[in-house]
C-alpha cells in the first residue's frame, strides 16, 4: 500500500496530539517559568533604575539584588533538571518496555501487545510494533508452527520429520 493512501495510524511520524504534547513539555512549561523569573528581575533591575534617576544612594551588591539573581538562577536550574527528569522518564520507559517486546518476539511469541503508560512518549514506535506483531500473527514466516496466540519456531528435527 503506497505511503500516500494509508491510514493516519499507519503513517509514519509524530501526530498533532503528540507533538503537542512535546511542545508543553520541552518548550512552554520550562519557557513559562523562566519567564516569569527574568520578569522579576526586570522589575527589580527597573526599581534600581529609577531610584538611581530619583538621585537616591543604590547599592547594587544589596540583599535583594542578590536574593533576585540567585532566586532566577535557581529558577533557570530547577526548570533544567526537573525537565531533564521528566524527559528521561517519558523516554526510558518505553524503550524498556519496546526492548522487552523485541525480546520476546525473537523467541517466537507474539500473542501479546505492547502498552505504554499515559503521556509516555516513544508512542507511535509502539503503534508500530503492535502493527507487526498483528501482521506476524496474520502471516507468520515460512517454517514456522502458529498457535492461537503464539508463534514457535519449527525445529530442524522437525523439518525432517515433517513429509
Amino acid at each position: 500500500m503506497p505511503a500516500s493512501s494509508r491510514p493516519d495510524s499507519t503513517r509514519p511520524g509524530t501526530k498533532p496530539a503528540v507533538r503537542g504534547r512535546l511542545l508543553r513539555l520541552a518548550i512552554l512549561l520550562p519557557g513559562g517559568a523562566l519567564v516569569a523569573g527574568l520578569m522579576a528581575l526586570a522589575m527589580y533591575c527597573r526599581s534600581l533604575l529609577t531610584a538611581a534617576v530619583a538621585g537616591e544612594h543604590v547599592a547594587i551588591g544589596e540583599f535583594g539584588f542578590w536574593a533576585v539573581v540567585g532566586g532566577f538562577l535557581l529558577a533557570c536550574g530547577v526548570v533544567v533538571l526537573v525537565q531533564s527528569v521528566r524527559l528521561a522518564a517519558r523516554v526510558a520507559g518505553p524503550e524498556y518496555r519496546l526492548r522487552r517486546a523485541l525480546q520476546r518476539i525473537r523467541t517466537g511469541d507474539v500473542g501479546f501487545r505492547v502498552t505504554l503508560r499515559r503521556g509516555d512518549l516513544l508512542t507511535g514506535v509502539a503503534q508500530d510494533t503492535n502493527a507487526l506483531l498483528e501482521w506476524l500473527n496474520l502471516n507468520p514466516p515460512q517454517g514456522v508452527r502458529t498457535g492461537s496466540d503464539v508463534v514457535e519456531v519449527a525445529s530442524a528435527r522437525d523439518k525432517k520429520a515433517a513429509p
